[in-house]
């Protein structure tokens, strides 16, 4: 395609081969291939649109510090004084219609003023900007998908001419734009470390799309996310217990209890004294109703040189039954769920079936209630 096929209106930029190769070797560094598209458009859409904007029209142009991470939300903001730009690239040849992630319309620190749809040769070698519309157009004209999480517009609903855009901002710089929007919901510290550890498991493909969106959008919200993200939680070596060495969120039961002699747990200790037994647990806290739940692990080293586990779930707090249907399973490397139990209406606990694991053995252990999801990765 060259400029002569794009419509006269529409703003055709050609991607010098620099921007391409490095735009291409910035995507390498992603693991899955949808992601590595996401990297690429959106580093060959900033590295051309920018320079071009800033030479043409704004030189103070910017781009806006809000951490976004190009692997999990497609798009890119950029300050023009007091306004946000949001270019949301596609490599689509088709432009009948503007899909926008709903990341971008209903965070209010990430929402814009302008959203421009540009679309990427699949090759990197041109872009254009197709049209452009508004926060408040697409939040309140806009088609959402549940599935998906975006917000739409037709094509016939969308600015075509970039000209129009300059006029509008010199003319009437006061130009409503954007919709309000309702507050987020603050997260407790233990519901993030919950939710982290869940999202940087292996086994899920797109966080975007695991949680709630209230939820999600409150993760997003905190400039701590895509180091969350990219750092992800290390294994827990249940052989190092054996060392006495656990990390902070695993406690002895005589550090969990204290000293409550009538605490409902009621613990199965292991009668042969020949046999090392270490027992853990971790406070997990449930979103839902603020109640939360104790994961209880009972390794034994066996002769054999195997670790012998046993994992339990209890309720919080004295006399409580577990939630309805709260279930606790069993997970392989391979992401399959090996065994599973769930909770009745008066369970005070659950546990799995007594496992063995030889060493260096990878496992997870899921604690699923509603939209709720926890799981710890572990190494025997």
């Amino acid at each position: 395609m060259s400029s002569f096929c794009v419509p006269p209106t529409q703003l055709w930029l050609e991607v010098s081969p620099e921007v391409q190769n490095q735009s291409w070797q910035q995507s390498q560094s992603s693991v899955s291939p949808r992601s590595r598209w996401n990297v690429f458009l959106n580093q060959v859409c900033l590295s051309t649109f920018l320079p071009w904007l800033q030479a043409e029209y704004v030189p103070e142009a910017t781009i806006d510090t809000l951490p976004i991470s190009w692997e999990l939300v497609n798009g890119t903001a950029i300050n023009i004084d007091t306004k946000r730009l949001i270019l949301i690239p596609d490599k689509s040849l088709e432009t009948r219609e503007f899909s926008v992630p709903q990341e971008w319309i209903d965070i209010p620190q990430w929402a814009g003023d302008y959203y421009l749809a540009v679309q990427v040769n699949p090759d990197g070698e041109w872009m254009r900007i197709w049209g452009y519309t508004t926060h408040e157009q697409l939040k309140n004209q806009g088609s959402y998908d549940y599935q998906e999480r975006t917000y739409s517009l037709d094509a016939t609903q969308m600015i075509e001419d970039l000209n129009v855009f300059w006029v509008v901002r010199q003319l009437y710089p006061e130009e409503q734009t954007q919709t309000a929007l309702a507050p987020l919901a603050v997260l407790s510290a233990t519901q993030l470390e919950n939710l982290w550890q869940r999202l940087t498991s292996p086994t899920i493909t797109n966080p975007r799309l695991e949680l709630p969106f209230e939820i999600w959008g409150a993760l997003l919200n905190r400039e701590d996310w895509p180091q969350r993200f990219t750092h992800k939680p290390a294994l827990v070596n249940l052989r190092q217990w054996f060392q006495n060495i656990v990390a902070d969120s695993w406690q002895t039961i005589e550090t969990f209890l204290g000293t409550q002699p009538d605490f409902a747990f009621s613990f199965r200790q292991v009668n042969d004294a020949a046999e090392q037994t270490i027992q853990r647990v971790k406070e997990i806290e449930l979103p839902n109703n603020n109640q939360a739940v104790v994961l209880m692990l009972t390794l034994t080293a066996e002769i054999d040189g195997r670790v012998g586990i046993r994992a339990q779930l209890y309720p919080q707090e004295r006399n409580f039954y577990l939630p309805r249907n709260i279930s606790l399973a069993l997970i392989s490397a391979a992401g399959e769920i090996v065994q599973s139990v769930q909770a009745r209406e008066t369970d005070n606990s659950i546990q799995l079936k007594r496992f063995k694991c030889p060493q260096n053995t990878r496992f997870s252990l899921q604690i699923v209630l509603d939209d709720f999801n926890f799981i710890e990765e572990f190494e025997s």
